[in-house]
């Protein structure tokens, strides 16, 4: 029992004081959803018609909606940003080079 007369297994004190630092990312989330903004705009037809333009059907949905968060609230959770890189970087080939999100350079491991 602690002081207070609480037993310590059942209660967590949380450290919330800890928060990783994404300030590298964030340029790289802000340009991820820039792309996913300008891929919206190229599939005004929801990929109805098969013309290389957008985004496919089974991301057609998610792509639409993601353009329509507001880019500082794509930045702050981790989901949406995670969703916006990963559609920038799989429709890479329709993208001018200022938008183009690159993958993580991996370091080389000697074994």
């Amino acid at each position: 029992m602690s002081a207070a007369g609480l037993s310590p297994h059942y209660f967590i004190k949380w450290n919330r004081g800890y928060q990783p630092s994404r300030s590298e990312e964030e340029p790289a989330v802000r340009r991820a959803h820039q792309a996913v903004c300008y891929l919206a705009s190229l599939d005004l037809d929801h990929a109805q018609i098969a013309n290389n333009a957008g985004f496919s059907k089974s991301d057609v949905t998610r792509g639409h909606n993601l353009a329509k968060w507001p880019e500082d609230l794509v930045v702050k959770l981790f989901a949406l940003s995670a969703l916006a890189v990963l559609l920038a970087q799989k429709y890479d080939r329709q993208l001018p080079p200022s938008l183009k999100v690159k993958p993580p350079v991996q370091a080389a491991f000697d074994v």
